[in-house]
């Protein structure tokens, strides 16, 4: 965490910063007005340090000696680095490569910026729900389930099971929106753990813990199973909605988030190449562009 100065502040915290500057045998920031909104700290070679290029990263809840000294340290290491950036300015004999690299990355950031900010302005982010299905039947064989997929609701309620009757009600309401809302209270208060979101996707490791294995496997369980059962510490009411093993295809609802992530990604793709190209041929037709090796 950093504390940020503005204004009236960041006046009343330099006064104080100056003075504690100062007491520290350094000399005191060349300002003409101590209650300039930036001024200057430290200077080398045409290379200057501002007061506000420093107040950003002071670490919050620092006393007045402890910030005195923690200006002093920056200042030090920056002019550390400046004058050795000054040596190797005048001391490395070929410097071509590092500003082919430099300008390089220059243009390769400029590049992304501009992407993302077309991308931005022109990319259609909404994908239909016929989009999703023409998309999944295309490419049903990349989606191969590596271990069982399921949907179901299950409430492991801590025995001696509280208000009995009344969560066998609940249950037995089956996936309706009040039934559901009715057991989230109860889990609130009696239940060891709940899984009540009939419209996800779990994969039998994220949730066998919760289950004895020597009353249900992830081998036997199949759509539509209702399980009641009770072990020594726990009470268990499992409705497994659909099940879908490795063998099987996944449905839609299980890969949609990554079938559209894969769409998005295609228009970017084709959004960029066609910009990219009508600029091209712009320019050409506009000769600007020149071609020498044709």
């Amino acid at each position: 965490m950093v504390t940020r100065f503005n204004g009236t502040h960041l006046q009343v915290f330099y006064i104080s910063f100056l003075v504690l500057f100062a007491s520290c045998g350094r000399k005191g920031p060349s300002t003409g007005d101590v209650f300039s909104d930036n001024p200057l700290l430290a200077q080398y070679e045409g290379r200057k340090l501002y007061f506000q290029d420093i107040a950003g990263d002071l670490p919050a809840g620092m006393s007045g000696k402890d910030s005195a000294q923690f200006y002093n340290s920056y200042v030090d290491r920056w002019l550390k680095d400046k004058v050795l950036l000054a040596d190797a300015a005048s001391r490395l004999a070929d410097k071509k490569e590092i500003e082919s690299l430099v300008e390089q990355y220059r243009d390769e950031l400029m590049l992304m910026r501009y992407e993302d900010q077309l991308l931005k302005e022109k990319l259609d982010t909404v994908v239909s729900r016929e989009e999703l299905e023409r998309y999944y039947q295309s490419n049903k064989s990349n989606y191969k389930l590596e271990s069982t997929i399921f949907r179901f609701v299950m409430v492991k309620a801590t025995k001696p099971v509280a208000d009995s009757r009344k969560l066998d009600q609940m249950w037995s309401s089956g996936n309706t929106a009040g039934g559901l809302q009715g057991l989230r209270r109860y889990c609130d208060n009696n239940a060891e753990v709940c899984f009540l979101n009939p419209g996800r996707w779990y994969k039998w490791e994220e949730v066998s813990r919760h289950i004895p294995s020597r009353l249900l496997s992830e081998r036997n369980i199949s759509g539509g199973m209702k399980r009641d059962f009770a072990d020594f510490n726990y009470s268990y009411k499992i409705h497994f909605l659909e099940v879908v093993h490795p063998y099987e295809d996944p449905p839609l609802s299980f890969v949609a988030d990554q079938a559209k992530r894969a769409i998005l990604h295609e228009r970017k793709r084709k959004l960029l190449e066609l910009h990219k190209t009508e600029r091209y041929e712009t320019e050409l037709r506009n000769k600007r562009i020149t071609i020498y090796s044709r």
